[in-house]
């Protein structure tokens, strides 16, 4: 009998397990959905974090979902007209992250905080570039250090570049082989698994042609 009520018990863990499991998924493809629909609207990227949010919440053991809430704090900083809002935006991006590194530390964390850093440089480029700039590409480097095949970083290092002028070591010429090489790693680029991250690809291939 004892058996008997043991496997029961196991057998109802394993479903709620699954079941849990099951939603987590579910919840985080239909975020995912809606932060691929918010197309530069940076209303549409605060209502993706507030989703991404409540899941992290109730997930508290995922990291992917404070991951994601970050990453729409950083987009929606990004298309934000008004410059004295884009700090508390991005401070509120921090925070996930920083919550993030007490316990996961991966190439990608480590290109959201470079974006996160670069991203800041937009509000005073004359003032920030140089801080924000050098703490982003130290970022960079540790992602790279960890996986030199992630296409983000280089896709990054590019922007960089990009918007750095050439008496600084920037420019097109110098963003262009890195925007290269960000496109070429993302034709075999495979993530681990659907809700990993796979942003930059289009950003990656827009900037490269308008290097050329």
């Amino acid at each position: 009998m004892k058996k008997i009520i043991f496997s029961l018990s196991l057998c109802l863990i394993t479903l709620i397990g699954y079941s849990q499991s099951e939603n987590y998924s579910k919840g985080m493809k239909g975020m995912l959905v809606r932060l691929e629909a918010a197309q530069m609207n940076p209303l549409s990227y605060q209502e993706a974090a507030n989703g991404f949010s409540r899941i992290a919440a109730a997930e508290t053991k995922e990291w992917l979902p404070k991951y994601y809430a970050a990453y729409s704090l950083i987009m929606q900083a990004l298309f934000t007209k008004e410059k004295e809002t884009i700090d508390p935006i991005l401070d509120r991006a921090d925070n996930y992250l920083s919550e993030i590194s007490e316990s996961v530390s991966n190439d990608e964390v480590m290109c959201l905080q470079a974006f996160s850093k670069s991203t800041r440089i937009g509000v005073d480029p004359m003032n920030r570039g140089m801080k924000f700039g050098g703490e982003s590409a130290k970022y960079l480097a540790q992602a790279k250090a960890m996986n030199p095949n992630n296409p983000r970083i280089y896709f990054l290092q590019g922007q960089s570049a990009f918007y750095t002028p050439e008496q600084f070591g920037g420019g097109k010429k110098v963003a262009l082989g890195l925007f290269q090489t960000s496109v070429d790693k993302f034709g075999s680029f495979k993530p681990k698994n659907e809700l990993m991250p796979t942003w930059g690809k289009e950003a990656a291939v827009k900037m490269l042609e308008e290097c050329k």
